[in-house]
């Protein structure tokens, strides 16, 4: 029978010796508790959507019982950083590590200085949107030898480069506490690598926690790269196979990974979704919705997600005299200067809507959530991808606000729908767009439009992503692959 991370019967450890070395930074405190390693290359002070999983994580698990160990990098390692932080991660002992260059981004820096000493630099193209800047791997540099040798530089991905170290910082870490299992976080899937082989020489029990699936995905990729594509694939059949259990974010995505590998009993798959922590949203402090009727987008565009439908429902509206526009703002908080590779302010102003809609530069964490809980509607666009669901999609169920979905049918419309938090729009369907926005806009104005006090107001079934539920999930995962086997 399995027993969960908080009954007596799991293993207890002698308090652990203080970690040094110079090539690791350790920070948190030790604890005589049951401890558990978590590799997770994006923790903050990154940016990354993929830092928010892992601390959520360490928050609930050490709430059980448990003491968490996180290997990660050092901060000087995330070129984008939010120094906002994300509350909750100073439940675990971080051990960051150094990291190797990527051959491949040499590569690219001498091409520009080359370029530029010619005076043929190429023009500035769209930034990167923080959220996709972890699913960066063996795709997308064409199929030529100069596009399979890159690829092969970032195969996995971009950041092999910290597999010898994070191994070795791993390895001391089990010499010293003895954890009960280790738990590797992806993408960047160079983590599950390292898992891989503390599973093989240490015989550490292993669960291999997927946010986006490895070798395949549910939205259009680039380019092909054979020869990478087949080493990966061939990684991620030996991940399905080495891990105790294999953990997933949806159940599409759960229900996928099972027909793919048809011969993996179906004990080692589980659906633990992303979620949100109440208690982050509580240490706000007091806000205040906004004065104006407010739609907000937190995040980034990648995955081909674009607000033009929205921009171009309000428009409309504004031109038929059924909103007023000194009495609305819409605001794109974050990486949102570029949509589809063409400038949103350009469009903006195409479409008449200086004045109403913004720009905001992307904020510290605790600002952004304060930005959801001002608003009146929050936005969210899924873009290309059908199975995968964005983190942001749980802090807009958290917030409490009503959210407009513009999507086509997949997980994200599934969960809008399912909690009853909003409304599902068609991302061609530009009057139901329209009826949305008037219809919360009317709500608005009986209210009295005087703003006041922004308080979640979360049903049952967005409970349901509360990570003081999946935590335990979680836990109870971890006493399950740590049970000796018959």
């Amino acid at each position: 029978m399995s027993r969960t991370a908080s009954d007596p019967g799991l293993r207890a450890h002698d308090p652990p010796a203080r970690i040094a070395g110079d090539d690791r930074v350790v920070t948190g405190t030790a604890a005589a508790r049951p401890s558990v390693l978590i590799l997770a290359h994006s923790w903050p002070p990154d940016a990354n959507v993929g830092a928010v999983r892992p601390v959520y994580l360490c928050r609930q698990l050490a709430k059980l019982g448990l003491q968490p160990i996180v290997v990660t990098v050092r901060e000087k390692y995330h070129p984008l950083r939010n120094e906002g932080g994300i509350a909750g991660a100073e439940s675990a002992k971080v051990i960051r590590t150094r990291t190797s260059g990527n051959p491949g981004h040499a590569y690219v820096a001498v091409k520009n200085a080359f370029l530029r000493l010619l005076g043929k630099q190429r023009p500035a193209e769209p930034p990167p949107a923080a959220e996709s800047a972890e699913v960066v791997g063996p795709r997308g540099f064409g199929t030529g030898l100069k596009g399979h040798v890159l690829a092969l530089m970032n195969t996995p991905d971009e950041y092999l480069g910290w597999f010898p170290f994070a191994l070795a910082a791993s390895w001391r870490a089990v010499s010293e506490h003895q954890p009960l299992c280790v738990i590797s976080t992806g993408p960047p899937h160079s983590s599950h690598l390292v898992a891989m082989a503390l599973k093989r020489m240490r015989g550490l029990p292993w669960i291999a926690d997927l946010r986006d699936p490895w070798a395949w995905h549910d939205h259009p990729t680039y380019q092909p790269n054979s020869l990478s594509d087949r080493i990966v694939a061939r990684m991620e059949r030996s991940l399905v196979r080495n891990a105790d259990r294999v953990v997933n974010v949806t159940p599409a995505v759960t229900q996928s990974y099972a027909e793919r590998y048809p011969e993996v009993p179906g004990s080692k798959w589980m659906t633990i979704t992303n979620g949100f922590d109440l208690e982050e949203f509580q240490g706000l402090g007091a806000v205040t919705q906004a004065q104006r009727f407010t739609i907000s987008y937190v995040g980034g565009f990648d995955f081909q997600r674009s607000p033009i439908l929205l921009l171009e429902a309000v428009a409309a509206l504004i031109a038929e005299g059924k909103v007023d526009r000194d009495r609305m703002t819409v605001r794109f908080v974050g990486r949102c200067e570029y949509a589809n590779g063409q400038p949103l302010a350009a469009t903006i102003h195409e479409l008449g809507l200086d004045g109403v809609a913004e720009i905001v530069p992307m904020l510290p964490r605790p600002e952004a959530l304060r930005e959801l809980l001002r608003s009146h509607v929050l936005l969210l666009l899924s873009g290309v991808q059908r199975l995968s669901v964005a983190a942001k999609v749980y802090e807009y169920l958290a917030s409490g606000r009503p959210i407009l979905a513009i999507t086509g049918e997949g997980r994200a419309a599934d969960i809008v729908r399912g909690a009853g938090a909003g409304r599902v729009v068609a991302p061609d369907d530009l009057q139901g767009a329209k009826d949305a926005v008037a219809h919360w806009y009317a709500s608005y104005l009986a209210s009295g439009s005087a703003p006041g006090p922004a308080r979640p107001r979360l049903s049952a079934e967005a409970l349901e992503y509360s990570w003081e539920r999946l935590g335990r999930r979680y836990a109870e995962a971890i006493a399950a692959a740590a049970e000796p086997a018959p």
